[in-house]
């Protein structure tokens, strides 16, 4: 299509002008050589300055690197002409750039070719900005005669400056993106969110512009499109902060922390009940500056009530338990020689969650007095531990105390990253502890901060499946199956292969009122089986890649059961063997009782990881109870 007379171009465009590239990026998605010049060509270390981390050591020639972000510490150091690191908190977690992306973003391989290849090649988007300045500009003098500008308008100027320079409009000229977000008109035209979403254009592209703003004004500006996001290569040194939803300058009385602008929209057409609400978007990994600003944004807005509205992963909780020791109600300003300082709460408890590659770890600093009132506070937590993991098949929270003084005792609590939630259990016994050992004058009002959590993954999620018109039941029932299809994406890229004979189960008419729970909307059909995958790691001591042992053992005790699997990839770090190997099963096997009790007992040697969906577990060994075996797993692992 072609412009006409200077109108804009319609919403197609976009889709056409991206299709050649995104042909080429399909031929090149299993190209092993563009991994190698990920790993060789990005510099790890201004990767994951980007992320939020910084720099607090680093050797004299920059051999090495001491990186530091929310409470985690990376070694990012040089190997065979490439960066590497490791996380000394989490010996899972460390490699390279693509093992950090994939981390730290939740990504899968193809995800992370992607995303790799938008950063270092740069996709049209990147390529046709500008570079950032060095610094944001401040406000300007008032020119002589004139009198000094109201914080307002320095705001709209710095604003107009910054828009400029990026190429981002002053309104919002394409809804199109939003629209295909699910997104209303209705919710669009909100007073929360006018002047708080623009649109940006640079030459023929445009995208959605979400900025960022910190007490200096427009800090960054974060732009989506269908398949595109991209965050200005400056400090992450701000938040996207809405309008009260009855307009600005109205007292708020909620406020709602998402982890995108496009969920903070998301959550308002689908929850805004009549009370002035604020959003607020972290566009992202939480960093500890971002929080710092929501709590400025509450000491000045002073609502009644918070709520935690992130996105329903181990991420997404782990951002919420950190929000329940870091968040309090506005704090009263108290001005130290001359600068602004705030009064904080005492913190007899307080607690940090962090994410490794496999496992969430929380660590708990307990204040006290004395070695026996130290006991008194431990207490609580290891009990309330011990009754999570009685409710457990095996125990699931693995504590240590890593320093006990007379003044002080750390605790560490480590889960496996699907088990997070329980340690969201935890924290929020923590946070009800450390209420009551507070004097009564700093105690939180009770239900200020409030967690609630999408049905599905997020708020976004929620929306596209409420507008097909699926009920509340529906869509948790979709939501297993999303979570289901992305683990056997995660495990198997390439696609399961389908019976051609069996019938698939259709989606749910949207059109249609109700659904009657019979019909198996979700799901496979009754009577029919599935086919199940998932993949086994196996690290044992003492052994090299190609030597023989303990992963061999497991890969064909898992022969014997019925099951298919793959073949082993193991490698050796120094003294220790990692190996993985992919099996898959179908439910409606003869075999599976032997199956599943083979995987079982796998599973609960030490050394191993089963990963595989929960629901998945939980229906083979529902299904395999009700069938005949003939000999426990367990004895064919015994060699």
């Amino acid at each position: 299509m072609e412009e006409d007379n200077g109108q804009t171009r319609c919403s197609h465009f976009l889709e056409s002008a991206l299709w050649p590239r995104a042909m080429e990026r399909k031929t090149l998605e299993n190209d092993p050589q563009e991994l190698e010049r990920f790993k060789q060509e990005i510099d790890l270390v201004a990767y994951a300055q980007r992320q939020g981390y910084q720099i607090k050591s680093q050797g004299r020639r920059g051999d090495w690197h001491h990186l530091v972000n929310d409470g985690e510490h990376l070694i990012v150091s040089r190997k065979d002409q490439r960066q590497v690191y490791f996380n000394p908190g989490d010996d899972w977690d460390r490699g390279t750039i693509i093992d950090f992306v994939k981390t730290r973003e939740n990504k899968n391989l193809g995800e992370v070719r992607q995303h790799l290849r938008e950063y270092l090649d740069g996709s049209p988007y990147p390529q046709e900005l500008p570079p950032p300045a060095p610094s944001r500009p401040g406000p300007l003098p008032p020119k002589q005669g004139h009198a000094a500008e109201s914080p307002e308008e320095e705001e709209r100027k710095r604003t107009r400056l910054i828009a400029e320079v990026l190429g981002v409009r002053k309104e919002l000229s394409d809804r199109s993106y939003l629209h295909s977000r699910g997104l209303t008109d209705e919710t669009i035209d909100s007073p929360a969110f006018q002047g708080r979403v623009f649109t940006s254009q640079r030459n023929n592209f445009r995208n959605t512009a979400f900025p960022l703003y910190n007490e200096r004004g427009l800090a960054s500006v974060e732009q989506k499109n269908k398949d595109y996001r991209s965050l200005l290569e400056l400090p992450k040194d701000g938040i996207w902060v809405s309008f009260p939803t009855q307009g600005k300058g109205t007292p708020v009385e909620r406020l709602v922390i998402t982890e995108s602008a496009i969920d903070a929209m998301s959550y308002h057409q689908l929850k805004h009940d009549g009370k002035n609400t604020m959003y607020i978007a972290t566009a992202g990994t939480v960093t500890d500056r971002q929080t710092e600003l929501i709590q400025k944004v509450i000491d000045k807005q002073q609502p009644r009530e918070v709520i935690l509205a992130d996105d329903r992963d181990a991420a997404g909780r782990r951002y919420n338990i950190n929000y329940l020791n870091d968040l309090q109600v506005a704090r009263p300003f108290q001005p130290v020689a001359d600068q602004e300082a705030y009064r904080e709460a005492t913190r007899p408890l307080h607690w940090h969650a962090t994410l490794g590659r496999y496992h969430t770890h929380l660590r708990v600093d307990v204040q006290h007095q004395s070695f026996s009132e130290g006991t008194e506070r431990v207490q609580p937590i290891l009990r309330q531990v011990e009754r999570i993991n009685s409710t457990q098949e095996e125990p699931s929270i693995e504590v240590s105390i890593q320093r006990s003084t007379e003044k002080e005792t750390v605790l560490r609590l480590s889960v496996a990253r699907a088990d997070t939630a329980q340690l969201e259990v935890l924290s929020q016994e923590l946070y009800r502890q450390r209420e009551q050992l507070r004097p009564v004058a700093e105690r939180q009002p009770a239900n200020f901060l409030r967690v609630d959590y999408p049905l599905a993954k997020d708020f976004n999620r929620d929306l596209e499946l409420a507008n097909q018109g699926l009920s509340a039941e529906q869509i948790r029932r979709q939501a297993l199956l999303d979570e289901q299809e992305k683990e056997k994406q995660r495990v198997s890229p390439q696609p399961p292969k389908v019976d051609p004979e069996r019938e698939k189960t259709p989606l749910p008419d949207p059109n249609e009122k109700s659904l009657s729970p019979s019909a198996h909307p979700f799901g496979d059909t009754p009577g029919q089986g599935a086919e199940n995958q998932l993949l086994i790691r196996v690290e044992e001591q003492g052994k090299g890649a190609d030597a023989r042992g303990k992963a061999e053992a497991v890969q064909e005790a898992l022969r014997r059961s019925g099951a298919r699997v793959g073949e082993l990839e193991s490698s050796s770090d120094g003294n220790l063997r990692r190996s993985e190997m992919k099996v898959s099963y179908r439910t409606d096997q003869e075999e599976i009782g032997k199956i599943s009790r083979t995987l079982d007992a796998v599973g609960s040697q030490k050394g191993n990881q089963v990963l595989e969906p929960e629901a998945d577990r939980s229906a083979r060994r529902e299904i395999a109870g009700q069938r005949e075996t003939r000999s426990p797993g367990q004895q064919e692992l015994t060699r």
